[in-house]
């Protein structure tokens, strides 16, 4: 049997600001736990992360500020580090992507890939600042929205959502100077990834253990591939190590996930000498953890580039969180709405009571929020659950006995408690396999809840012949539970055995019926949180005036009830579906949906949607898009009947 090593990476995050809760529970905190877990079961694993460093957000952010792109990069890459050292985060390596060996790396992939015939050359139309005398991407354009009017960004309308590219906006300007735009053509290169579909779509057949929402969306992507854009106008980043392109750099998401190599190769130790064999040996499991946004780059875009050398190991698993909300809406800075990690090392709570509350509000299958009923609820039960079961039993312990009791013949009650204790490193150990935290963190509480139980029945504060069995038990509870809660809440953990007299131990220990002692002086570990009240209005951000419609006006809306015939993705859009519905007495109607990020084309055949008949049509793409499919963001999921009804129904 392989003893497997494990190559654990989370999502890089951006530098352009400081991150919040959403970002830690998505990327970081859960391979933080698997990574302690396997290191817990004695593999040899690493942890791999840094800051995504290159690219138009951060050279636009540094501009504005004033200062070189190094200096914004350097600046913010401190700040990530002590907001994740303060979250008990622990990194094997937290590297940067504009390192040298990252450039370095990035351009010897390329070059592979080039060599290969994977890579060609195209013409772009691009918008450009005379003034400026540069190209213009995404983030360096405003103009009006073509659909409402409204000043935009390119790439997504914040006012009406509409989707569009840079070129379509209207009276387009540069976000520097504040001039016009033009249109322009500008060589590229093109990562050719339909060459790679035969190989993605085989090597995806081997992932079954998949979690759904990332294997069936890597399906879907691999039937549709398009020609990848991998170079940039930019002078921040990866030089194009290739004559004629030396005013051009790679695109960002091309070197990222290369930093994951460079990021190992620059570990301090063993881990960085040998840095090329962990990349490359057939017993290292490459495990990604990251944000839905992220999955088609994991699972498409980078297998494909690693494809291309030859050379390196391909993902093992491919972890991918869906988002957390903030009291139902998204994070922003700039409303003021939601946590950053900088305000939870101001508040009185602790780095486990926050790891605890998130583990337990975790996007695992589908988008949560982050509210602060739940977040007190949490901190109370930690506090109710484990830390007064421990310091209930040292006490207890600490006022009939002098040290560790000597336990008699196991009563039927205690060998029910004993069979629990064993039972219960595998029964926890089989979710964080899976790296389904919540109910990880659920089954190793519930040895404690059994503890607690098994405790106030025996009620050894009153009957002195099952005392010693008791004490000794519960304190075999506390043991168990520090080693199983270890990785969900390490600091306390480590606390907890402590004041059990000892020190390291493994998984495999968690099922023994042991304690060593000495035992030390217990204090309660965790306070509780009376009310929240402050807590809601401080992080809630500026209220949202009301705009209401007339009921006149609302009623002008023609809703119906149609069935989705096909849909197809939109040439050149990551985002855009082509759908064709059947609205009943109406006809066949065609829609632009921006539902590709979350939904398979063959997800959608077949559905039941709410659609908006009497939208004035617009062009989108070169297709008249007669309507609007109703969905609910913050991950745009289709708004369904309640009961089944035919096509053409007429919502009132």
């Amino acid at each position: 049997m392989v003893n497997f090593r494990y190559l654990v990476t989370s999502a890089l995050p951006y530098v352009n600001s400081r991150p919040h809760l959403g970002h830690l529970i998505g990327s970081l905190l859960p391979p933080d736990i698997y990574t302690r877990y396997l290191s817990l079961q004695g593999h040899e694993v690493i942890y791999i992360c840094g800051t995504d460093e290159h690219g138009t957000a951060t050279e636009l952010a540094a501009e504005k500020a004033g200062v070189t792109p190094e200096k914004w990069c350097e600046e913010y890459h401190a700040l990530h580090k002590v907001d994740y050292e303060w979250f008990d985060i622990e990194f094997t390596n937290f590297g940067r992507t504009s390192s040298p060996s990252n450039h370095e790396l990035t351009q010897y992939i390329f070059k592979k890939n080039y060599d290969a015939g994977n890579v060609f050359e195209q013409e772009v139309e691009q918008l450009y600042c005379d003034k400026c005398k540069r190209f213009l991407p995404d983030r360096y354009v405003k103009g009006l929205c073509p659909k409402c009017g409204e000043e935009t960004n390119a790439d997504q309308c914040d006012s009406c959502g509409k989707l569009q590219e840079p070129k379509e906006l209207k009276e387009p300007k540069c976000v520097v100077c504040g001039g016009g735009a033009v249109l322009r053509t500008s060589k590229h290169l093109f990562l050719d990834l339909p060459k790679f579909a035969p190989e993605l779509k085989e090597w995806l057949g081997t992932k079954k253990f998949w979690a759904p929402n990332v294997l069936n969306w890597a399906v879907s992507l691999v039937g549709d591939l398009k020609p990848r854009c991998i170079t940039r106008d930019l002078k921040w980043g990866v030089k194009v190590p290739l004559k004629g392109y030396e005013d051009k750099i790679l695109y960002v998401w091309f070197d990222a996930p290369v930093a994951y190599i460079a990021i190992t190769k620059d570990a301090p130790g063993e881990t960085g000498k040998h840095w090329h064999d962990w990349w490359t040996a057939e017993d290292v499991r490459l495990v990604h953890f990251l944000g839905k946004d992220n999955i088609p780059f994991h699972t498409i875009i980078f297998p494909a580039m690693l494809m291309g050398t030859k050379e390196f190991i391909l993902p093992y698993n491919v972890v991918g969180a869906e988002y957390l909300n903030y009291e139902g809406r998204k994070f922003s800075k700039s409303r003021g709405v939601g946590v950053t990690l900088e305000d939870c090392q101001s508040l009185p709570f602790t780095a486990s009571q926050w790891r605890y509350a998130l583990i337990q509000m975790a996007p695992e299958t589908h988008d949560s929020d982050f509210t602060w009923e739940q977040f007190q609820k949490s901190v109370n039960e930690l506090a109710d659950v484990v830390g007064n079961f421990v310091h209930r039993t040292l006490v207890l312990n600490k006022k009939y006995f002098d040290g560790v009791p000597e336990h008699g013949e196991w009563t039927a009650k205690d060998k029910e408690l004993i069979e629990k204790i064993k039972a219960a490193p595998a029964s926890v150990a089989e979710e964080l396999e899976k790296a389904h935290l919540r109910e990880a963190l659920k089954r190793a509480v519930a040895l404690v809840r059994d503890g607690n139980a098994y405790l106030n029945e025996q009620e050894p504060w009153k009957n002195e012949a099952v005392r010693a069995n008791t004490l000794y038990l519960s304190l075999a509870v506390c043991r168990s539970a520090s080693i199983l809660l270890e990785p969900f809440i390490p600091g306390d953990a480590k606390k907890i055995r402590a004041l059990l007299g000892e020190k390291e131990l493994r998984w495999e220990d968690a099922a023994e019926i042991t304690v060593n002692g000495p035992l030390g002086e217990s204090k309660p570990l965790f306070t509780k949180l009376d009310g929240v009240k402050d807590y809601e209005e401080r992080f809630g951000g500026k209220k949202e005036e009301v705009s209401y419609v007339k009921y006149e006006d609302f009623k002008k809306m023609d809703l119906r009830i149609a069935e989705v015939k096909s849909a197809e993705r939109v040439e050149k859009s990551d985002k855009l579906y082509k759908v064709v519905l059947d609205v009943g007495e109406l006809g066949e109607r065609t829609v632009m949906a921006g539902l590709a990020e979350n939904y398979a084309p063959k997800a959608l055949q077949g559905k039941k949607v709410l659609y908006l008949a009497n939208l004035e049509p617009k062009k989108l793409r070169g297709v008249e898009s007669q309507g609007m499919i109703l969905a609910a963001g913050p991950d745009w999921q289709v708004l369904v009947p309640d009961k089944d009804a035919k096509p053409g129904s007429v919502i009132e």
